[in-house]
């Protein structure tokens, strides 16, 4: 496959982002111009990149129409969060982020001219793991012109509002991303640390990948540090955005039947919260005559520790679009 990286400057015209906003594009060898674009937000705290070891998988399948990936950035994690270093910096965003200011960022991203692509003209699905979700059903809110023929949910960070398995699960988090160690002498210790801890099990292509471009070099230059600080990240699983407008769209877009959601989701070693939080997504989808769900194994990171399982999945999605596609000629 061939990758290449683009970046939306904040001047750029028409953009509504004041930030940069970085994606990579992944173009199969064999590459069906009028196969899928599929267009993939992250998980907090990875990076644009993170889906590289799947993708190689991905692309290789044979049956699966795909004319090319874009994995589009959050702008406070990987590359991107050096670019906008500044900004990120500053009162309004030190100690503050939303899964909205994701959304914006992905919209400005697909309706600009940085690419030299008319979204609108392709066959769009969206792809969203775990935090990247809420960001995903956000940009609902914000199309006009750029349509998604279907979308892809990886054990999403979908959470009931009004219930308090949902609270539960957001302060949980917010507490380890304030708690959890983000600087080490050098990206070879941090690879080695990771490797037995919070990457046990990831891919090591995967695990390379993101000690490659979700850590920076600390401000006095003798260490790295995460790209997306741990008070951003607690900040983000706290918005209201993460829980309550993203449940509505996602409810009403199930209930309406319109547009196929397809849920691909992992039971292992969850909590009794997170257990209540994915069968409320599994009833929801299951109502649906264009939905499906599919379990998968490898826990909630199962893109980074199972990318072959996660690429098979995604194909028998991809494989259900084109029979009704072809139903439909």
């Amino acid at each position: 496959m061939r990758r290449s990286v683009l970046t939306l400057k904040p001047n750029s015209e028409g953009t509504a982002s004041p930030f940069h906003v970085g994606a990579i594009q992944y173009v199969p060898d064999d590459s069906f111009h009028h196969g899928f674009t599929l267009i993939f937000t992250h998980a907090v705290s990875l990076h644009k990149e993170t889906f590289e070891p799947m993708l190689q998988h991905l692309l290789k399948t044979p049956g699966v129409r795909i004319r090319d990936v874009w994995c589009i950035e959050n702008p406070n994690h990987g590359q991107s969060a050096r670019l906008n270093q500044k900004l990120l910096s500053t009162p309004k965003y030190r100690g503050h982020w939303t899964a909205a200011e994701y959304a914006r960022a992905v919209h400005s991203f697909l309706t600009s001219d940085v690419h030299g692509v008319d979204f609108t003209q392709r066959k769009l699905i969206g792809v969203a793991h775990s935090g990247g979700a809420p960001a995903l059903l956000l940009v609902q809110d914000q199309i006009q012109t750029i349509m998604f023929h279907g979308l892809i949910l990886l054990d999403p960070a979908i959470f009931p509002s009004g219930k308090a398995c949902s609270r539960v699960v957001c302060d949980f988090f917010a507490k380890w991303a304030k708690s959890k160690r983000h600087t080490w002498d050098s990206r070879d210790t941090a690879l080695k640390e990771l490797s037995t801890t919070a990457f046990k099990g990831w891919d090591p292509l995967g695990a390379q990948r993101f000690v490659e471009n979700a850590l920076h070099p600390s401000a006095e230059g003798s260490s790295v540090t995460l790209a997306c600080s741990p008070v951003q990240e607690a900040e983000y699983y706290l918005s209201p955005d993460w829980i309550e407008r993203p449940f509505e769209i996602f409810t009403q877009l199930t209930a309406a039947d319109k547009l196929p959601i397809h849920l691909i989701i992992c039971f292992r070693s969850k909590s009794s919260d997170m257990m209540q939080i994915g069968e409320t997504q599994i009833a929801l989808v299951k109502n649906m005559k264009r939905g499906s769900v599919q379990l998968i194994e490898g826990g909630h990171m199962f893109p980074q520790t199972e990318p072959v399982l996660c690429a098979d999945a995604i194909a028998q999605v991809l494989n259900k679009f084109q029979c009704r596609e072809n139903a439909r000629l």
